[in-house]
């Protein structure tokens, strides 16, 4: 399956709410969703963001019967641990159904890991991290 894994922009907040859509009714917790395109539009790609994102996109002869095309996407944001110092947490990782099995989500987590290193080497040069999994959501600590 030929896709790709590209940083975010604004133009990809439809599509992203229409996925966390799709995450909280799959989860059977649609109605806790308060977060709109608009939201997403302006936390996410303001001065200072609160977040970032990657999409995951198929080629238009892939896209679902609906029509998309963007199929996946991972939201992460900066954080500051009091024991370990910086690190950058992955809120949400999801791929459609009908596209999983095919290496997307792992592709995703992996440039969400690579925005990690290079993010190091930049600001204290470092290159590597530990990292672990609490309740479903990752966490890359210096």
């Amino acid at each position: 399956m030929d896709f790709s894994i590209r940083a975010a922009n604004v133009e990809d907040c439809k599509d992203i709410a229409r996925m966390i859509r799709e995450l909280a009714e799959y989860e059977k917790m649609a109605d806790h969703v308060k977060v709109t395109q608009r939201d997403l539009e302006q936390d996410g790609f303001s001065k200072n963001p609160f977040f970032h994102g990657i999409v995951a996109e198929v080629p238009e002869q892939h896209r679902t019967k609906e029509g998309h095309t963007k199929i996946g996407y991972a939201l992460y944001f900066y954080s500051y641990s009091s024991w370990a110092g910086r690190a950058i947490y992955m809120e949400d990782l999801y791929v459609m159904p009908e596209f999983r099995g095919k290496g997307i989500g792992k592709a995703l987590m992996s440039k969400v890991a690579q925005v990690w290193r290079e993010f190091l080497k930049a600001s204290c040069g470092k290159r590597n991290s530990p990292f672990s999994v609490n309740a479903g959501h990752v966490f890359f600590i210096v």
